[in-house]
């Protein structure tokens, strides 16, 4: 009977409760446990016997730490290989040992560095949907197939790759990688599950702009790597997440997920014969296509002298510190000895730069420093944090060690120690299925010797003392150094600067943090200033679009009634819904919206607003100006074209767009309904799209409005297709069903209700 990883760690689980379990009566019996003999005090063989606890007198304990046994002979196991006709490099290790199979997919041209210029996030969005349907797969028929196995499917993507995981037992192989060739072939990207993903991020990234942990991380790379997409946040940010549409991650799937720049890895109870058999099975038709796995990307240069950046966030009760500079790629020549050198100095508990910084000094938690490097970069950062009122003591210390570090002093009992440690973990970190797969994608992924896993132990032990010194007198000096601190910078900017008097100062709110900006500073919302030609040229846009929807026509409408049918979208799926709007310019609408069997009425009096429910009324006057635009845009902009013709609204041209891959002409607005952005079609003149902020339960949103399927109306052009976009994801689209002109609407429709009524 085979046990499934899942089910042996439920029972190695139970087995740990059980032995806790059974301590107290352990400790009770040996506390009553009668003496060898009566009335007397064991002798030390009988106290090894009885096991009493009792230490016999005239014996001292001494702590001695046991010295270290011969080394055990180590053997990375070979991986047969074999190249498929579509390029795929595949890798074989046989292991059984258990009966499980570990199976790594490496998708070298799918790596955050390839997301379109501007658009960080999509090389992440695309991976996180692959599991969320496919073709002929949902969300939760996936997940519940690889459940069903007690297996596991996942996919993640880093700087230079995306990688896809599958873990069953090897009767499962075939369901699993039946599975994994569908995600990853036949991804549907479906505009329901993209938005489900963008909400949760968009709340994850909420916090997380809040956090100075993350804020200094963010800020350190994105000025330690410069313009390089290293330096970006591979999950994007707030303003590039609600961009993100399905079509994107269709495209980045289409063009970067190529069989032949991609490694796959299987390891555990097969053989090399049936591994490349159900290799070529699954993934044999995967075409091959002309993806590179990236040039590599512009990397600024090192910082010149010492910059300090200052994220300020004034309620912070800590300050996050990060101190670093650009540093080797993976597969320098000089990562091993440099690894070993970090180690010595941030790398481990007892290091130099945690002994100093937690334990003598008691400033911090954690300090560490790692080096972090990827197939074309890489960077040195050491991290820590410390109360506000000792930020810059904390500062000062890690800068005054790496200066101590790079001085080469390390001596050869702290090499030892590093050496052992590295060459001795890593046996232990080179056991499982899963643990052997990932070593040899990793030594494939970055073009390391054929023999790296196999002689690393050797490798590392062979490190000298002349070595390490050279690594700490070429990567560790301070004289050009990025520093990012993100904290209340108003306690300590002072004290700080008399630190650090000749360091280079930038200091940015966290609330104006952007970077994706070249100077991390968000630009400002307002338009820039407009020009007499911006105003002369908006104007026209305006007018042409009102000669084009009608012109003087318009004026003759008093009143409009519209009957509308459509659907809005939440994160609990799609719900139907339909809206009679009955309308009276220029400022005043009621909208009765049926959905959920729930009749709801939306009013606006020109002045005040309100909500009406079965249950009572609820007043929204402080949002007046939504209903207000609302009005304005109503089938493509009739109320906006009213006042462009009586000369009440002017415009300011900013430029041209592309929205849905066509190019339109921008014009920003500005009115009691807020700021607003409109583009037209150049060819029919239009209304195409308009875009704002509104206020909402969860604070401002992005909206975007669209407009289609445009029809002639007595004269007039109306849309009768619209689609609301918020913060990127669906809304609400809807399609005219009918459009009755100069209706007779009642004025007691705009009667707001008693106050008794209110609740």
């Amino acid at each position: 009977m085979t046990m499934t990883k899942r089910a042996a760690q439920r029972w190695t689980l139970l087995l740990w409760m059980m032995a806790v379990a059974a301590l107290p009566a352990m400790a009770q019996q040996s506390q009553t446990a009668p003496p060898s003999s009566a009335g007397q005090v064991p002798t030390g063989e009988q106290e090894q016997k009885s096991g009493t606890g009792v230490v016999p007198p005239g014996v001292k304990l001494v702590p001695e730490m046991p010295g270290p046994t011969a080394p055990r002979p180590f053997h990375f196991p070979n991986a047969a290989t074999k190249t498929l006709p579509n390029g795929l490099r595949v890798f074989v290790v046989s292991d059984n040992r258990e009966p499980a199979v570990a199976v790594r997919l490496v998708i070298l041209s799918a790596g955050t560095i390839k997301d379109p210029p501007g658009m960080p996030g999509v090389a992440q969005m695309s991976a996180e949907l692959l599991t969320q349907g496919t073709e002929k797969r949902s969300a939760r028929e996936i997940a519940e197939a690889i459940d069903f196995v007690g297996g596991s499917l996942a996919a993640s993507v880093g700087k230079d790759a995306t990688t896809v995981t599958l873990d069953v037992v090897k009767k499962d192989l075939n369901t699993g990688l039946n599975l994994m060739s569908d995600v990853v072939l036949h991804p549907a990207f479906r505009a329901e599950e993209l938005d489900r993903q963008r909400q949760q991020l968009l709340s994850n990234l909420t916090v997380q702009y809040g956090d100075p942990d993350y804020l200094a991380s963010l800020v350190f790379s994105r000025v330690a790597y410069g313009k390089s997409p290293y330096g970006l946040p591979a999950e994007g940010t707030p303003a590039t997440v609600k961009k993100i549409q399905r079509e994107d991650c269709v495209k980045f799937h289409d063009a970067n997920y190529a069989p032949n720049q991609a490694l796959l890895g299987i390891a555990g109870d097969i053989t090399p014969e049936e591994a490349l058999a159900i290799a070529e099975k699954y993934f044999g038709a995967w075409q091959k296509i002309e993806a590179p796995a990236g040039a590599p990307p512009a990397v600024g240069e090192v910082a010149s002298g010492r910059h300090i950046w200052l994220i300020d966030k004034p309620d912070a009760v800590q300050t996050q510190i990060r101190v670093g500079k650009l540093s080797i790629r993976r597969g320098d020549p000089d990562y091993l000895p440099l690894e070993v050198t970090n180690h010595i100095f941030g790398g481990s508990y007892n290091s130099l730069l945690n002994t100093e910084v937690r334990i003598k000094k008691g400033l911090t938690y954690d300090a560490y420093s790692t080096f972090t490097p990827h197939r074309y970069a890489g960077s040195l950062i050491v991290g820590t944090f410390t109360r506000t009122e000792a930020t810059a003591e904390a500062t000062k210390l890690v800068v005054d060690l790496l200066d101590r570090m790079a001085s080469g002093d390390v001596t050869q009992k702290q090499l030892d120690f590093a050496r052992d440690f590295l060459a001795g973990v890593y046996p232990i970190q080179s056991e499982t299925p899963e643990q052997v797969d990932d070593r040899v994608l990793t030594a494939a992924t970055f073009d390391l010797p054929a023999d790296y896993n196999q002689t690393y132990p050797q490798k590392i032990l062979g490190i000298t003392l002349e070595q390490v010194r050279e690594m700490e007198r070429r990567h560790f000096t301070t004289k050009d150094l990025d520093i990012v601190l993100a904290g209340n910078v108003g306690a300590f900017r002072g004290e700080l600067k008399k630190n650090f008097p000749d360091a280079q100062y930038t200091e940015i709110s966290f609330d104006q943090l952007d970077v994706l900006a070249p100077d991390l500073r968000a630009a400002k919302a307002a338009a820039s200033a407009a020009t007499p030609e911006s105003l002369e040229q908006g104007n026209a846009l305006l007018l042409a679009a009102a000669r084009a929807a009608g012109g003087e026509e318009l004026s003759s409408i008093q009143t409009i009634g519209i009957a509308e049918s459509g659907k809005v979208t939440d994160p609990s799926g799609e719900r139907p819904l339909d809206v009679m709007w009955q309308v009276a310019y220029p400022d005043r609408s009621r909208g009765e919206v049926l959905i959920d069997g729930q009749k709801i009425l939306q009013v606006c009096d020109g002045t005040s607003s309100w909500l009406q429910f079965s249950q009572g009324v609820r007043d929204t006057t402080p949002m007046v100006a939504e209903f207000k635009r609302g009005i304005l845009l109503f089938g493509g902009g009739w109320g906006l074209y009213r006042q462009v013709l009586e000369g009440k609204i002017t415009g300011q041209a900013i430029g041209e767009e592309e929205i849905e891959g066509k190019r339109t002409l921008g014009v920003a607005i500005e009115g009691l309904f807020g700021a607003v952005k409109l583009y037209f079609d150049p060819e029919s003149h239009l209304l195409a799209a308009a875009r704002f902020e509104s206020a909402g339960p969860r604070g401002m949103s992005d909206n975007e409005q669209r407009w289609s399927d445009y029809r002639k109306l007595e004269g007039r052009t109306f849309a009768y297709s619209t689609v609301t976009y918020r913060d990127g994801a669906k809304l609400f689209e809807s399609t005219v069903q009918d459009v009755q002109l100069n209706p007779h609407i009642d004025e007691s429709l705009f009667a707001k209700p008693e106050p008794a009524a209110a609740k």
